[in-house]
Order: structure tokens, then C-alpha cells, then sequence
């Protein structure tokens, strides 16, 4: 009670008033909390459904499969097999069930895809989101690849287990440091170990590459840095290019390095007639690193400038030379999924791996030349007389390394880094380059019928495509009386406009000949089916070089032919810029025949162009004959340079 006698409190009503008022804010601010959850629910789904729209995009990208009723990938190969509209199986996310579909149309450069994910919000309403993208299926040939490679010719890639380097050697406590002996020393560069670390350091001891955890194996030994190493070589005849302001770089953390036999990068050393400019690079990089080592320039690279790749001397489609400013170092994994279809992964390189004769050609060019006949056509940049007819850069790669590749014939590959094997397998080759991936894979069987009295062995003959080994499976053999036949099946990569190339039926016994043992395509847009044939008869190789005196091209060749009179049995002969290889069947005891060059200028030490070659056997194969291509006979030199 109060001074007053009032006795203090609220009256019923005024409690009724104040919860009623209490009582309508708890139901606003619940209504308010339930809206907020339900549209927090709801951002959350579409944020979901964005994801899931984005990782189909990639998916197309990478070739990761679809589900079987998608048909996007009938014949299991991991690559799309056509346009159309598909769709998944519900999808159950974290805030709702998602039902995705997309629609995939066709560009002259590729694929147009429209991803589509629905679910029903917590009013049970549909919502919808939707992604465009193109996806650029381009071949590794084209020139929009060339311009992709001069914006950046270094495309982003996994790392590897080195990092760049910071700081100097000389703030490291003397007594944590040791000394790492470099097995690669011609470069000047120095390793260190520090605590469970490998350091690598210039002249200046400066860190440029620290690679981590190196030395925490269960057996005390550190594991070493992988190296790339190999020549650049500056084609004096096109460029004036310095070579200080001319560098490599490795993608991520790797480092490069330059350094010369002889001289100095201001004053380099030449090859014997001044054709070349050369220097000699290491690249340093930690194992599972898997990405490109490319150029760069004082001043920037211009549509001129182009790198030659590849083998002049190689009659394999797959090794002849190419125009691109990077290479590209990759490992491909196979996995099947739950439904057995087969996805590819790049996989990077294994620890202290050593690869050497990555060598480039540095020149200039016009623009419009994209294509690696520039490099090798007469007095080209691969083939000038230093390269003694492109020997010089015999076995040097194209623009894409696959590690999967065995190099000592153990059927395993050489260069790659640990994996799962029991998720993953790998080939000891690579399907296609996964940097330029096809959109299109097709198929190309057919069978191989023996008209002799014995079966060849499974390692007596082998199918290949132009596109490189590793693409073709023998897949049944079956004998008769006097007729064996094998049956094939090769798969081919198409990058939008069609598969062209070759399917090459090889073998290596000299009493199997086998009369049309290629197979050619141009623009194949589905399966095909080419059957070959092969009968006895004892064979004889003629091969050489071709060497083009002056400034003659390599179109002045048109056919090599190798003709038997004796037998009536003709051979078969292929040829490239720089070399040619004939195969002859013969009855007898031996073969005579001729050698025939079709070509509108003289051929050295020929007979109106023509060779005559007297009692060859199989036993004296491969017999060499140099093909020497003049303007005139007072061209050449002397016969007794034969």
C-alpha cells in the first residue's frame, strides 16, 4: 500500500490488454521467424540448384558420365556421343528434391548447353534456374588454339607437392641446413635440405623452389625435385630474336632455368653452319605436378612468333611436328562407374622423375601458318642444313606429353604418379590429349584375314590410328584350314568436324605381306567398318632420308613407287617431308625392282628419277637409300656423297 492507502497492481483487464498485446508480437515475430526459416530454406535450395546446374556444365566439360537412360554416352568411351535433350534421375539435395535436364546443341566450334534444375519450394510452388554456356571443342591443330596460346599460353593446373620459394638462404641457421648433392648440375642451381624440406636456390642462394615434406619417408631419404629438361633452339634464318629476353616458364610452382655449354645467353653458341641459335633449359617441379612449360618474351609474344614441335624424321602421324607456344605434361586414369561406363582423369608426374630431349625450335612465321608442315617443308625451321634433314630433332615430342608412356617396355607406366589402384587403372598410353579433349568418339572395326599356313603371334601385329597407339584392341582371333582371321576395334576422337585420319594395320614378319595395309577417312561423323588382308611372301624394306637442296619444297614429291617386274608384285611406300619407308613382297629368292620418285625436279643419283636395286633379301633389310631432290643434276653433290 502506498502513503495514501492505494493498494498497487494491474487490474484483470489491464493483464487481459497486456497479453493480448504480448501474445499478437510472439505470433507475429513466430510467423516472422517461420517465413525467414522458409525463405532461408528456399535461397538455400536454389543456391543448391545453381550448384548443381554448374557441376553439370563442368561434368560436360570433363566428360564425367550421365546416367545410362541420358544417352549421352552409349558406347562407354567417356566422351559425348551426340545433341539432344537429357535428363538425370531425382536428385535428393540437402533442401530439396531436384529433378536437373539439359539440352545440348551444336556450334561450328563445339557444343551449346542449356542446364535447367526444378524443385518445388516450401509452398510446395515450382521454381526453375537456368545456365547457358558454349563449350569449345577445338582440336589442338586450329588456329583459334593458336590464339588461345598466345593470350596464355600457360593454363592453370595442379600444383604438385613443390611451392615457390621465399627468402634467402644465408637467414637459415647454418646447423639446419645441409647440402643436397644435384644430380642435374650443369645448370648452376643448388639443393638444401632444411628440416623435413628440399631448397632450391640459384648462385645467389636465393630459395626459388621449396619442396614439402620431401624428406618425411619411412626410410629416411629425401625424395628429389622432378626435372624437364632439354634445348631451345633460336632458327637465326626467320627471327632476331635475343635470346636473353626469350624464357621458358612451368605452370604453378615449378621453375625454370637457362644456361649454355658455351658463351653467354648475350653471345650464344650456334649449331655447326649458324642455323641455330641454341640454349639449354631445366625446369624444376614436385611430384604429382601435371600442367605446361611454355614461352615468353621481352616485349610480349606476337602472332608471328611460333614454336615447332615434334619429330621431322617420324613416319608416325602422331609424332609429326606441330605449331604451339607451350607443351603440356598430362597423366590419364581410367574409373569405371556404377554402371560401367569409363571416366578419365588427368593424373600429374612421380616424384624425382627425370625427362630429357624435350627440345623446342623457336621461329618466326606468317601468321596463317598454323600447321607443323611449315616447320619441316624444304629449308623449313626443323630441316635446315644444321638439322642434318631433321635428325637433329629426332624422337623431340609434339606438344602434349602423356605419362602414361613406357619408354623401357615393362608395360607400366614410366612417368606417373602413385594412384588408387583399386579405384583407378592406367594405360601405358593416353587416348586423346586431355587439354583439348574431343566431343565425339567413334568406332572403326572390321577384320583381318591371314591367307598363310600358320597364325601370326599376338606380338607379331598390331591396328593403330593416326591418332596415336593405345586406341585399337585386337579383340577375337580364329583359324581355318589355310585362312586365320582376327577381328578389330579401334576408337577414334572426333573434335566437331569429323574424324580424319588413318587405321593402320603394322606388322613385323618378313614372310606376311599385307598389299593395302591403311585405311584412310576424311570427316567421319559415325562407326565404320575396313577389313584388311594379308598373304605369305618374303618382303624387303627400302627407307631413307629425303633431303631438298636449295629452296625446294616438299610438294615437289608427289608418289613413291616400288615396283617388282620379276614377281608382278607391287609394294607399298609412305613417305613425310623428310623421310619415306617401301616394303616389297618378293616369290623367288631374293627381290629386284625399282624405286620410283614422282617429282618435277631431278632426284639425285637416279636414272630419270628412278632407282634400280639389284637381288635384295629380307635378310638384308632395311636396306637405307637417300633420296636427295635438286633443281638440276649440276645441283647435286657428289656421287660419292651417296
Amino acid at each position: 500500500m502506498d502513503k495514501f492507502g492505494n493498494q498497487g497492481g494491474f487490474s484483470l483487464t489491464e493483464a487481459l490488454v497486456s497479453f493480448s498485446i504480448v501474445g499478437i508480437g510472439l505470433l507475429a515475430v513466430a510467423t516472422f521467424q517461420s517465413g525467414l526459416f522458409a525463405e532461408s530454406a528456399d535461397n538455400k535450395a536454389r543456391a543448391e540448384a545453381v550448384a548443381l546446374a554448374q557441376q553439370k556444365i563442368e561434368q560436360l566439360k570433363h566428360y564425367t558420365q550421365a546416367d545410362e537412360d541420358s544417352y549421352i554416352d552409349e558406347n562407354d568411351d567417356g566422351v559425348m556421343d551426340a545433341v539432344g535433350n537429357y535428363s538425370d534421375d531425382p536428385i535428393t539435395g540437402q533442401n530439396a528434391v531436384f529433378r536437373r535436364s539439359w539440352e545440348l546443341g551444336a556450334n561450328d566450334l563445339g557444343s551449346e548447353v542449356e542446364v535447367s534444375v526444378a524443385w518445388n519450394d516450401s509452398d510446395n510452388q515450382e521454381q526453375t534456374v537456368t545456365l547457358l554456356a558454349e563449350i569449345p571443342w577445338i582440336s589442338p591443330r586450329t588456329a583459334a588454339d593458336q590464339v588461345v596460346d598466345l593470350a596464355d599460353p600457360l593454363l592453370d593446373s595442379p600444383t604438385g607437392r613443390a611451392r615457390l620459394g621465399e627468402g634467402h638462404i644465408k637467414d637459415i641457421p647454418g646447423g639446419d641446413l645441409y647440402s643436397f648433392p644435384n644430380i642435374f648440375p650443369e645448370d648452376g642451381l643448388k639443393i638444401y635440405q632444411h628440416s623435413e624440406n628440399l631448397l632450391l636456390t640459384n648462385s645467389e642462394g636465393e630459395i626459388l623452389l621449396t619442396l614439402v615434406d620431401a624428406c618425411s619417408t619411412e626410410n629416411g631419404q629425401c625424395t628429389d625435385f622432378v626435372r624437364i629438361v632439354g634445348t631451345v633452339y633460336l632458327d637465326r634464318a626467320n627471327t632476331k630474336q635475343d635470346m636473353t629476353g626469350l624464357r621458358l616458364l612451368a605452370s604453378n610452382a615449378g621453375y625454370c632455368e637457362r644456361y649454355v655449354s658455351s658463351g653467354s645467353l648475350e653471345n650464344p653458341p650456334t649449331t655447326k653452319n649458324g642455323d641455330y641459335y641454341y640454349y639449354n633449359y631445366s625446369c624444376y617441379l614436385g611430384g604429382g605436378w601435371h600442367g605446361n612449360i611454355g614461352f615468353v618474351k621481352d616485349g610480349g609474344l606476337q602472332q608471328r612468333d611460333k614454336v615447332c614441335q615434334g619429330d621431322p624424321t617420324s613416319l608416325n602421324a602422331w609424332e609429326e611436328p606441330v605449331i604451339a607456344l607451350r607443351r603440356a605434361y598430362r597423366g590419364m586414369l581410367q574409373e569405371k562407374t556404377y554402371d560401367g561406363s569409363v571416366v578419365y582423369h588427368s593424373q600429374g608426374i612421380k616424384d624425382a622423375a627425370f625427362i630429357d630431349g624435350q627440345d623446342f625450335v623457336f621461329t618466326e612465321l606468317q601468321t596463317n601458318a598454323l600447321e607443323g608442315s611449315n616447320c619441316v617443308n624444304g629449308n623449313a625451321p626443323m630441316t635446315r642444313d644444321d638439322s642434318d634433314a631433321g635428325q637433329l630433332f629426332e624422337d623431340v615430342p609434339t606438344d602434349f606429353v602423356c605419362l602414361n608412356s613406357d619408354d623401357d617396355n615393362d608395360l607400366r607406366p614410366d612417368y606417373l604418379d602413385l594412384y588408387d589402384t583399386s579405384k583407378y587403372t592406367a594405360d601405358v598410353t593416353c587416348p586423346y590429349d586431355p587439354t583439348n579433349p574431343p566431343v565425339l568418339a567413334h568406332k572403326i572395326s572390321g577384320s583381318i584375314e591371314f591367307s598363310t599356313s600358320s597364325m601370326p603371334g599376338p606380338d607379331d601385329f598390331e591396328v593403330l590410328t593416326s591418332d596415336g597407339p593405345g586406341n585399337c584392341n585386337i579383340t577375337a582371333v580364329a583359324s581355318g584350314a589355310g585362312v586365320h582371321k582376327a577381328s578389330y576395334e579401334c576408337n577414334v576422337y572426333d573434335w566437331g568436324l569429323g574424324w580424319t585420319g588413318e587405321v593402320e594395320l603394322r606388322e613385323e614378319l618378313d614372310w606376311l605381306f599385307c598389299p593395302e595395309p591403311k585405311a584412310s577417312f576424311s570427316g567421319l561423323t559415325g562407326d565404320a567398318t575396313r577389313n584388311f588382308s594379308c598373304g605369305s611372301a618374303r618382303t624387303v624394306v627400302v627407307q631413307g632420308p629425303i633431303t631438298y637442296l636449295s629452296s625446294i619444297g616438299s610438294s615437289e614429291i608427289s608418289s613413291i613407287v616400288m615396283e617388282n617386274p620379276t614377281d608382278g608384285m607391287p609394294g607399298v611406300c609412305e613417305f613425310t617431308q623428310t623421310l619415306y619407308r617401301c616394303m616389297g613382297p618378293y616369290k623367288g629368292f631374293d627381290w629386284s625392282g625399282t624405286i620410283s620418285v614422282n617429282s618435277a625436279k631431278h632426284v639425285c643419283w637416279s636414272d630419270g628419277n628412278v632407282f634400280a636395286l639389284d637381288k635384295l633379301t629380307s635378310d638384308s633389310s632395311p636396306y637405307t637409300l637417300p633420296i636427295v631432290v635438286a633443281n638440276s643434276s649440276r645441283n647435286c653433290p657428289a656421287e660419292a656423297a651417296k
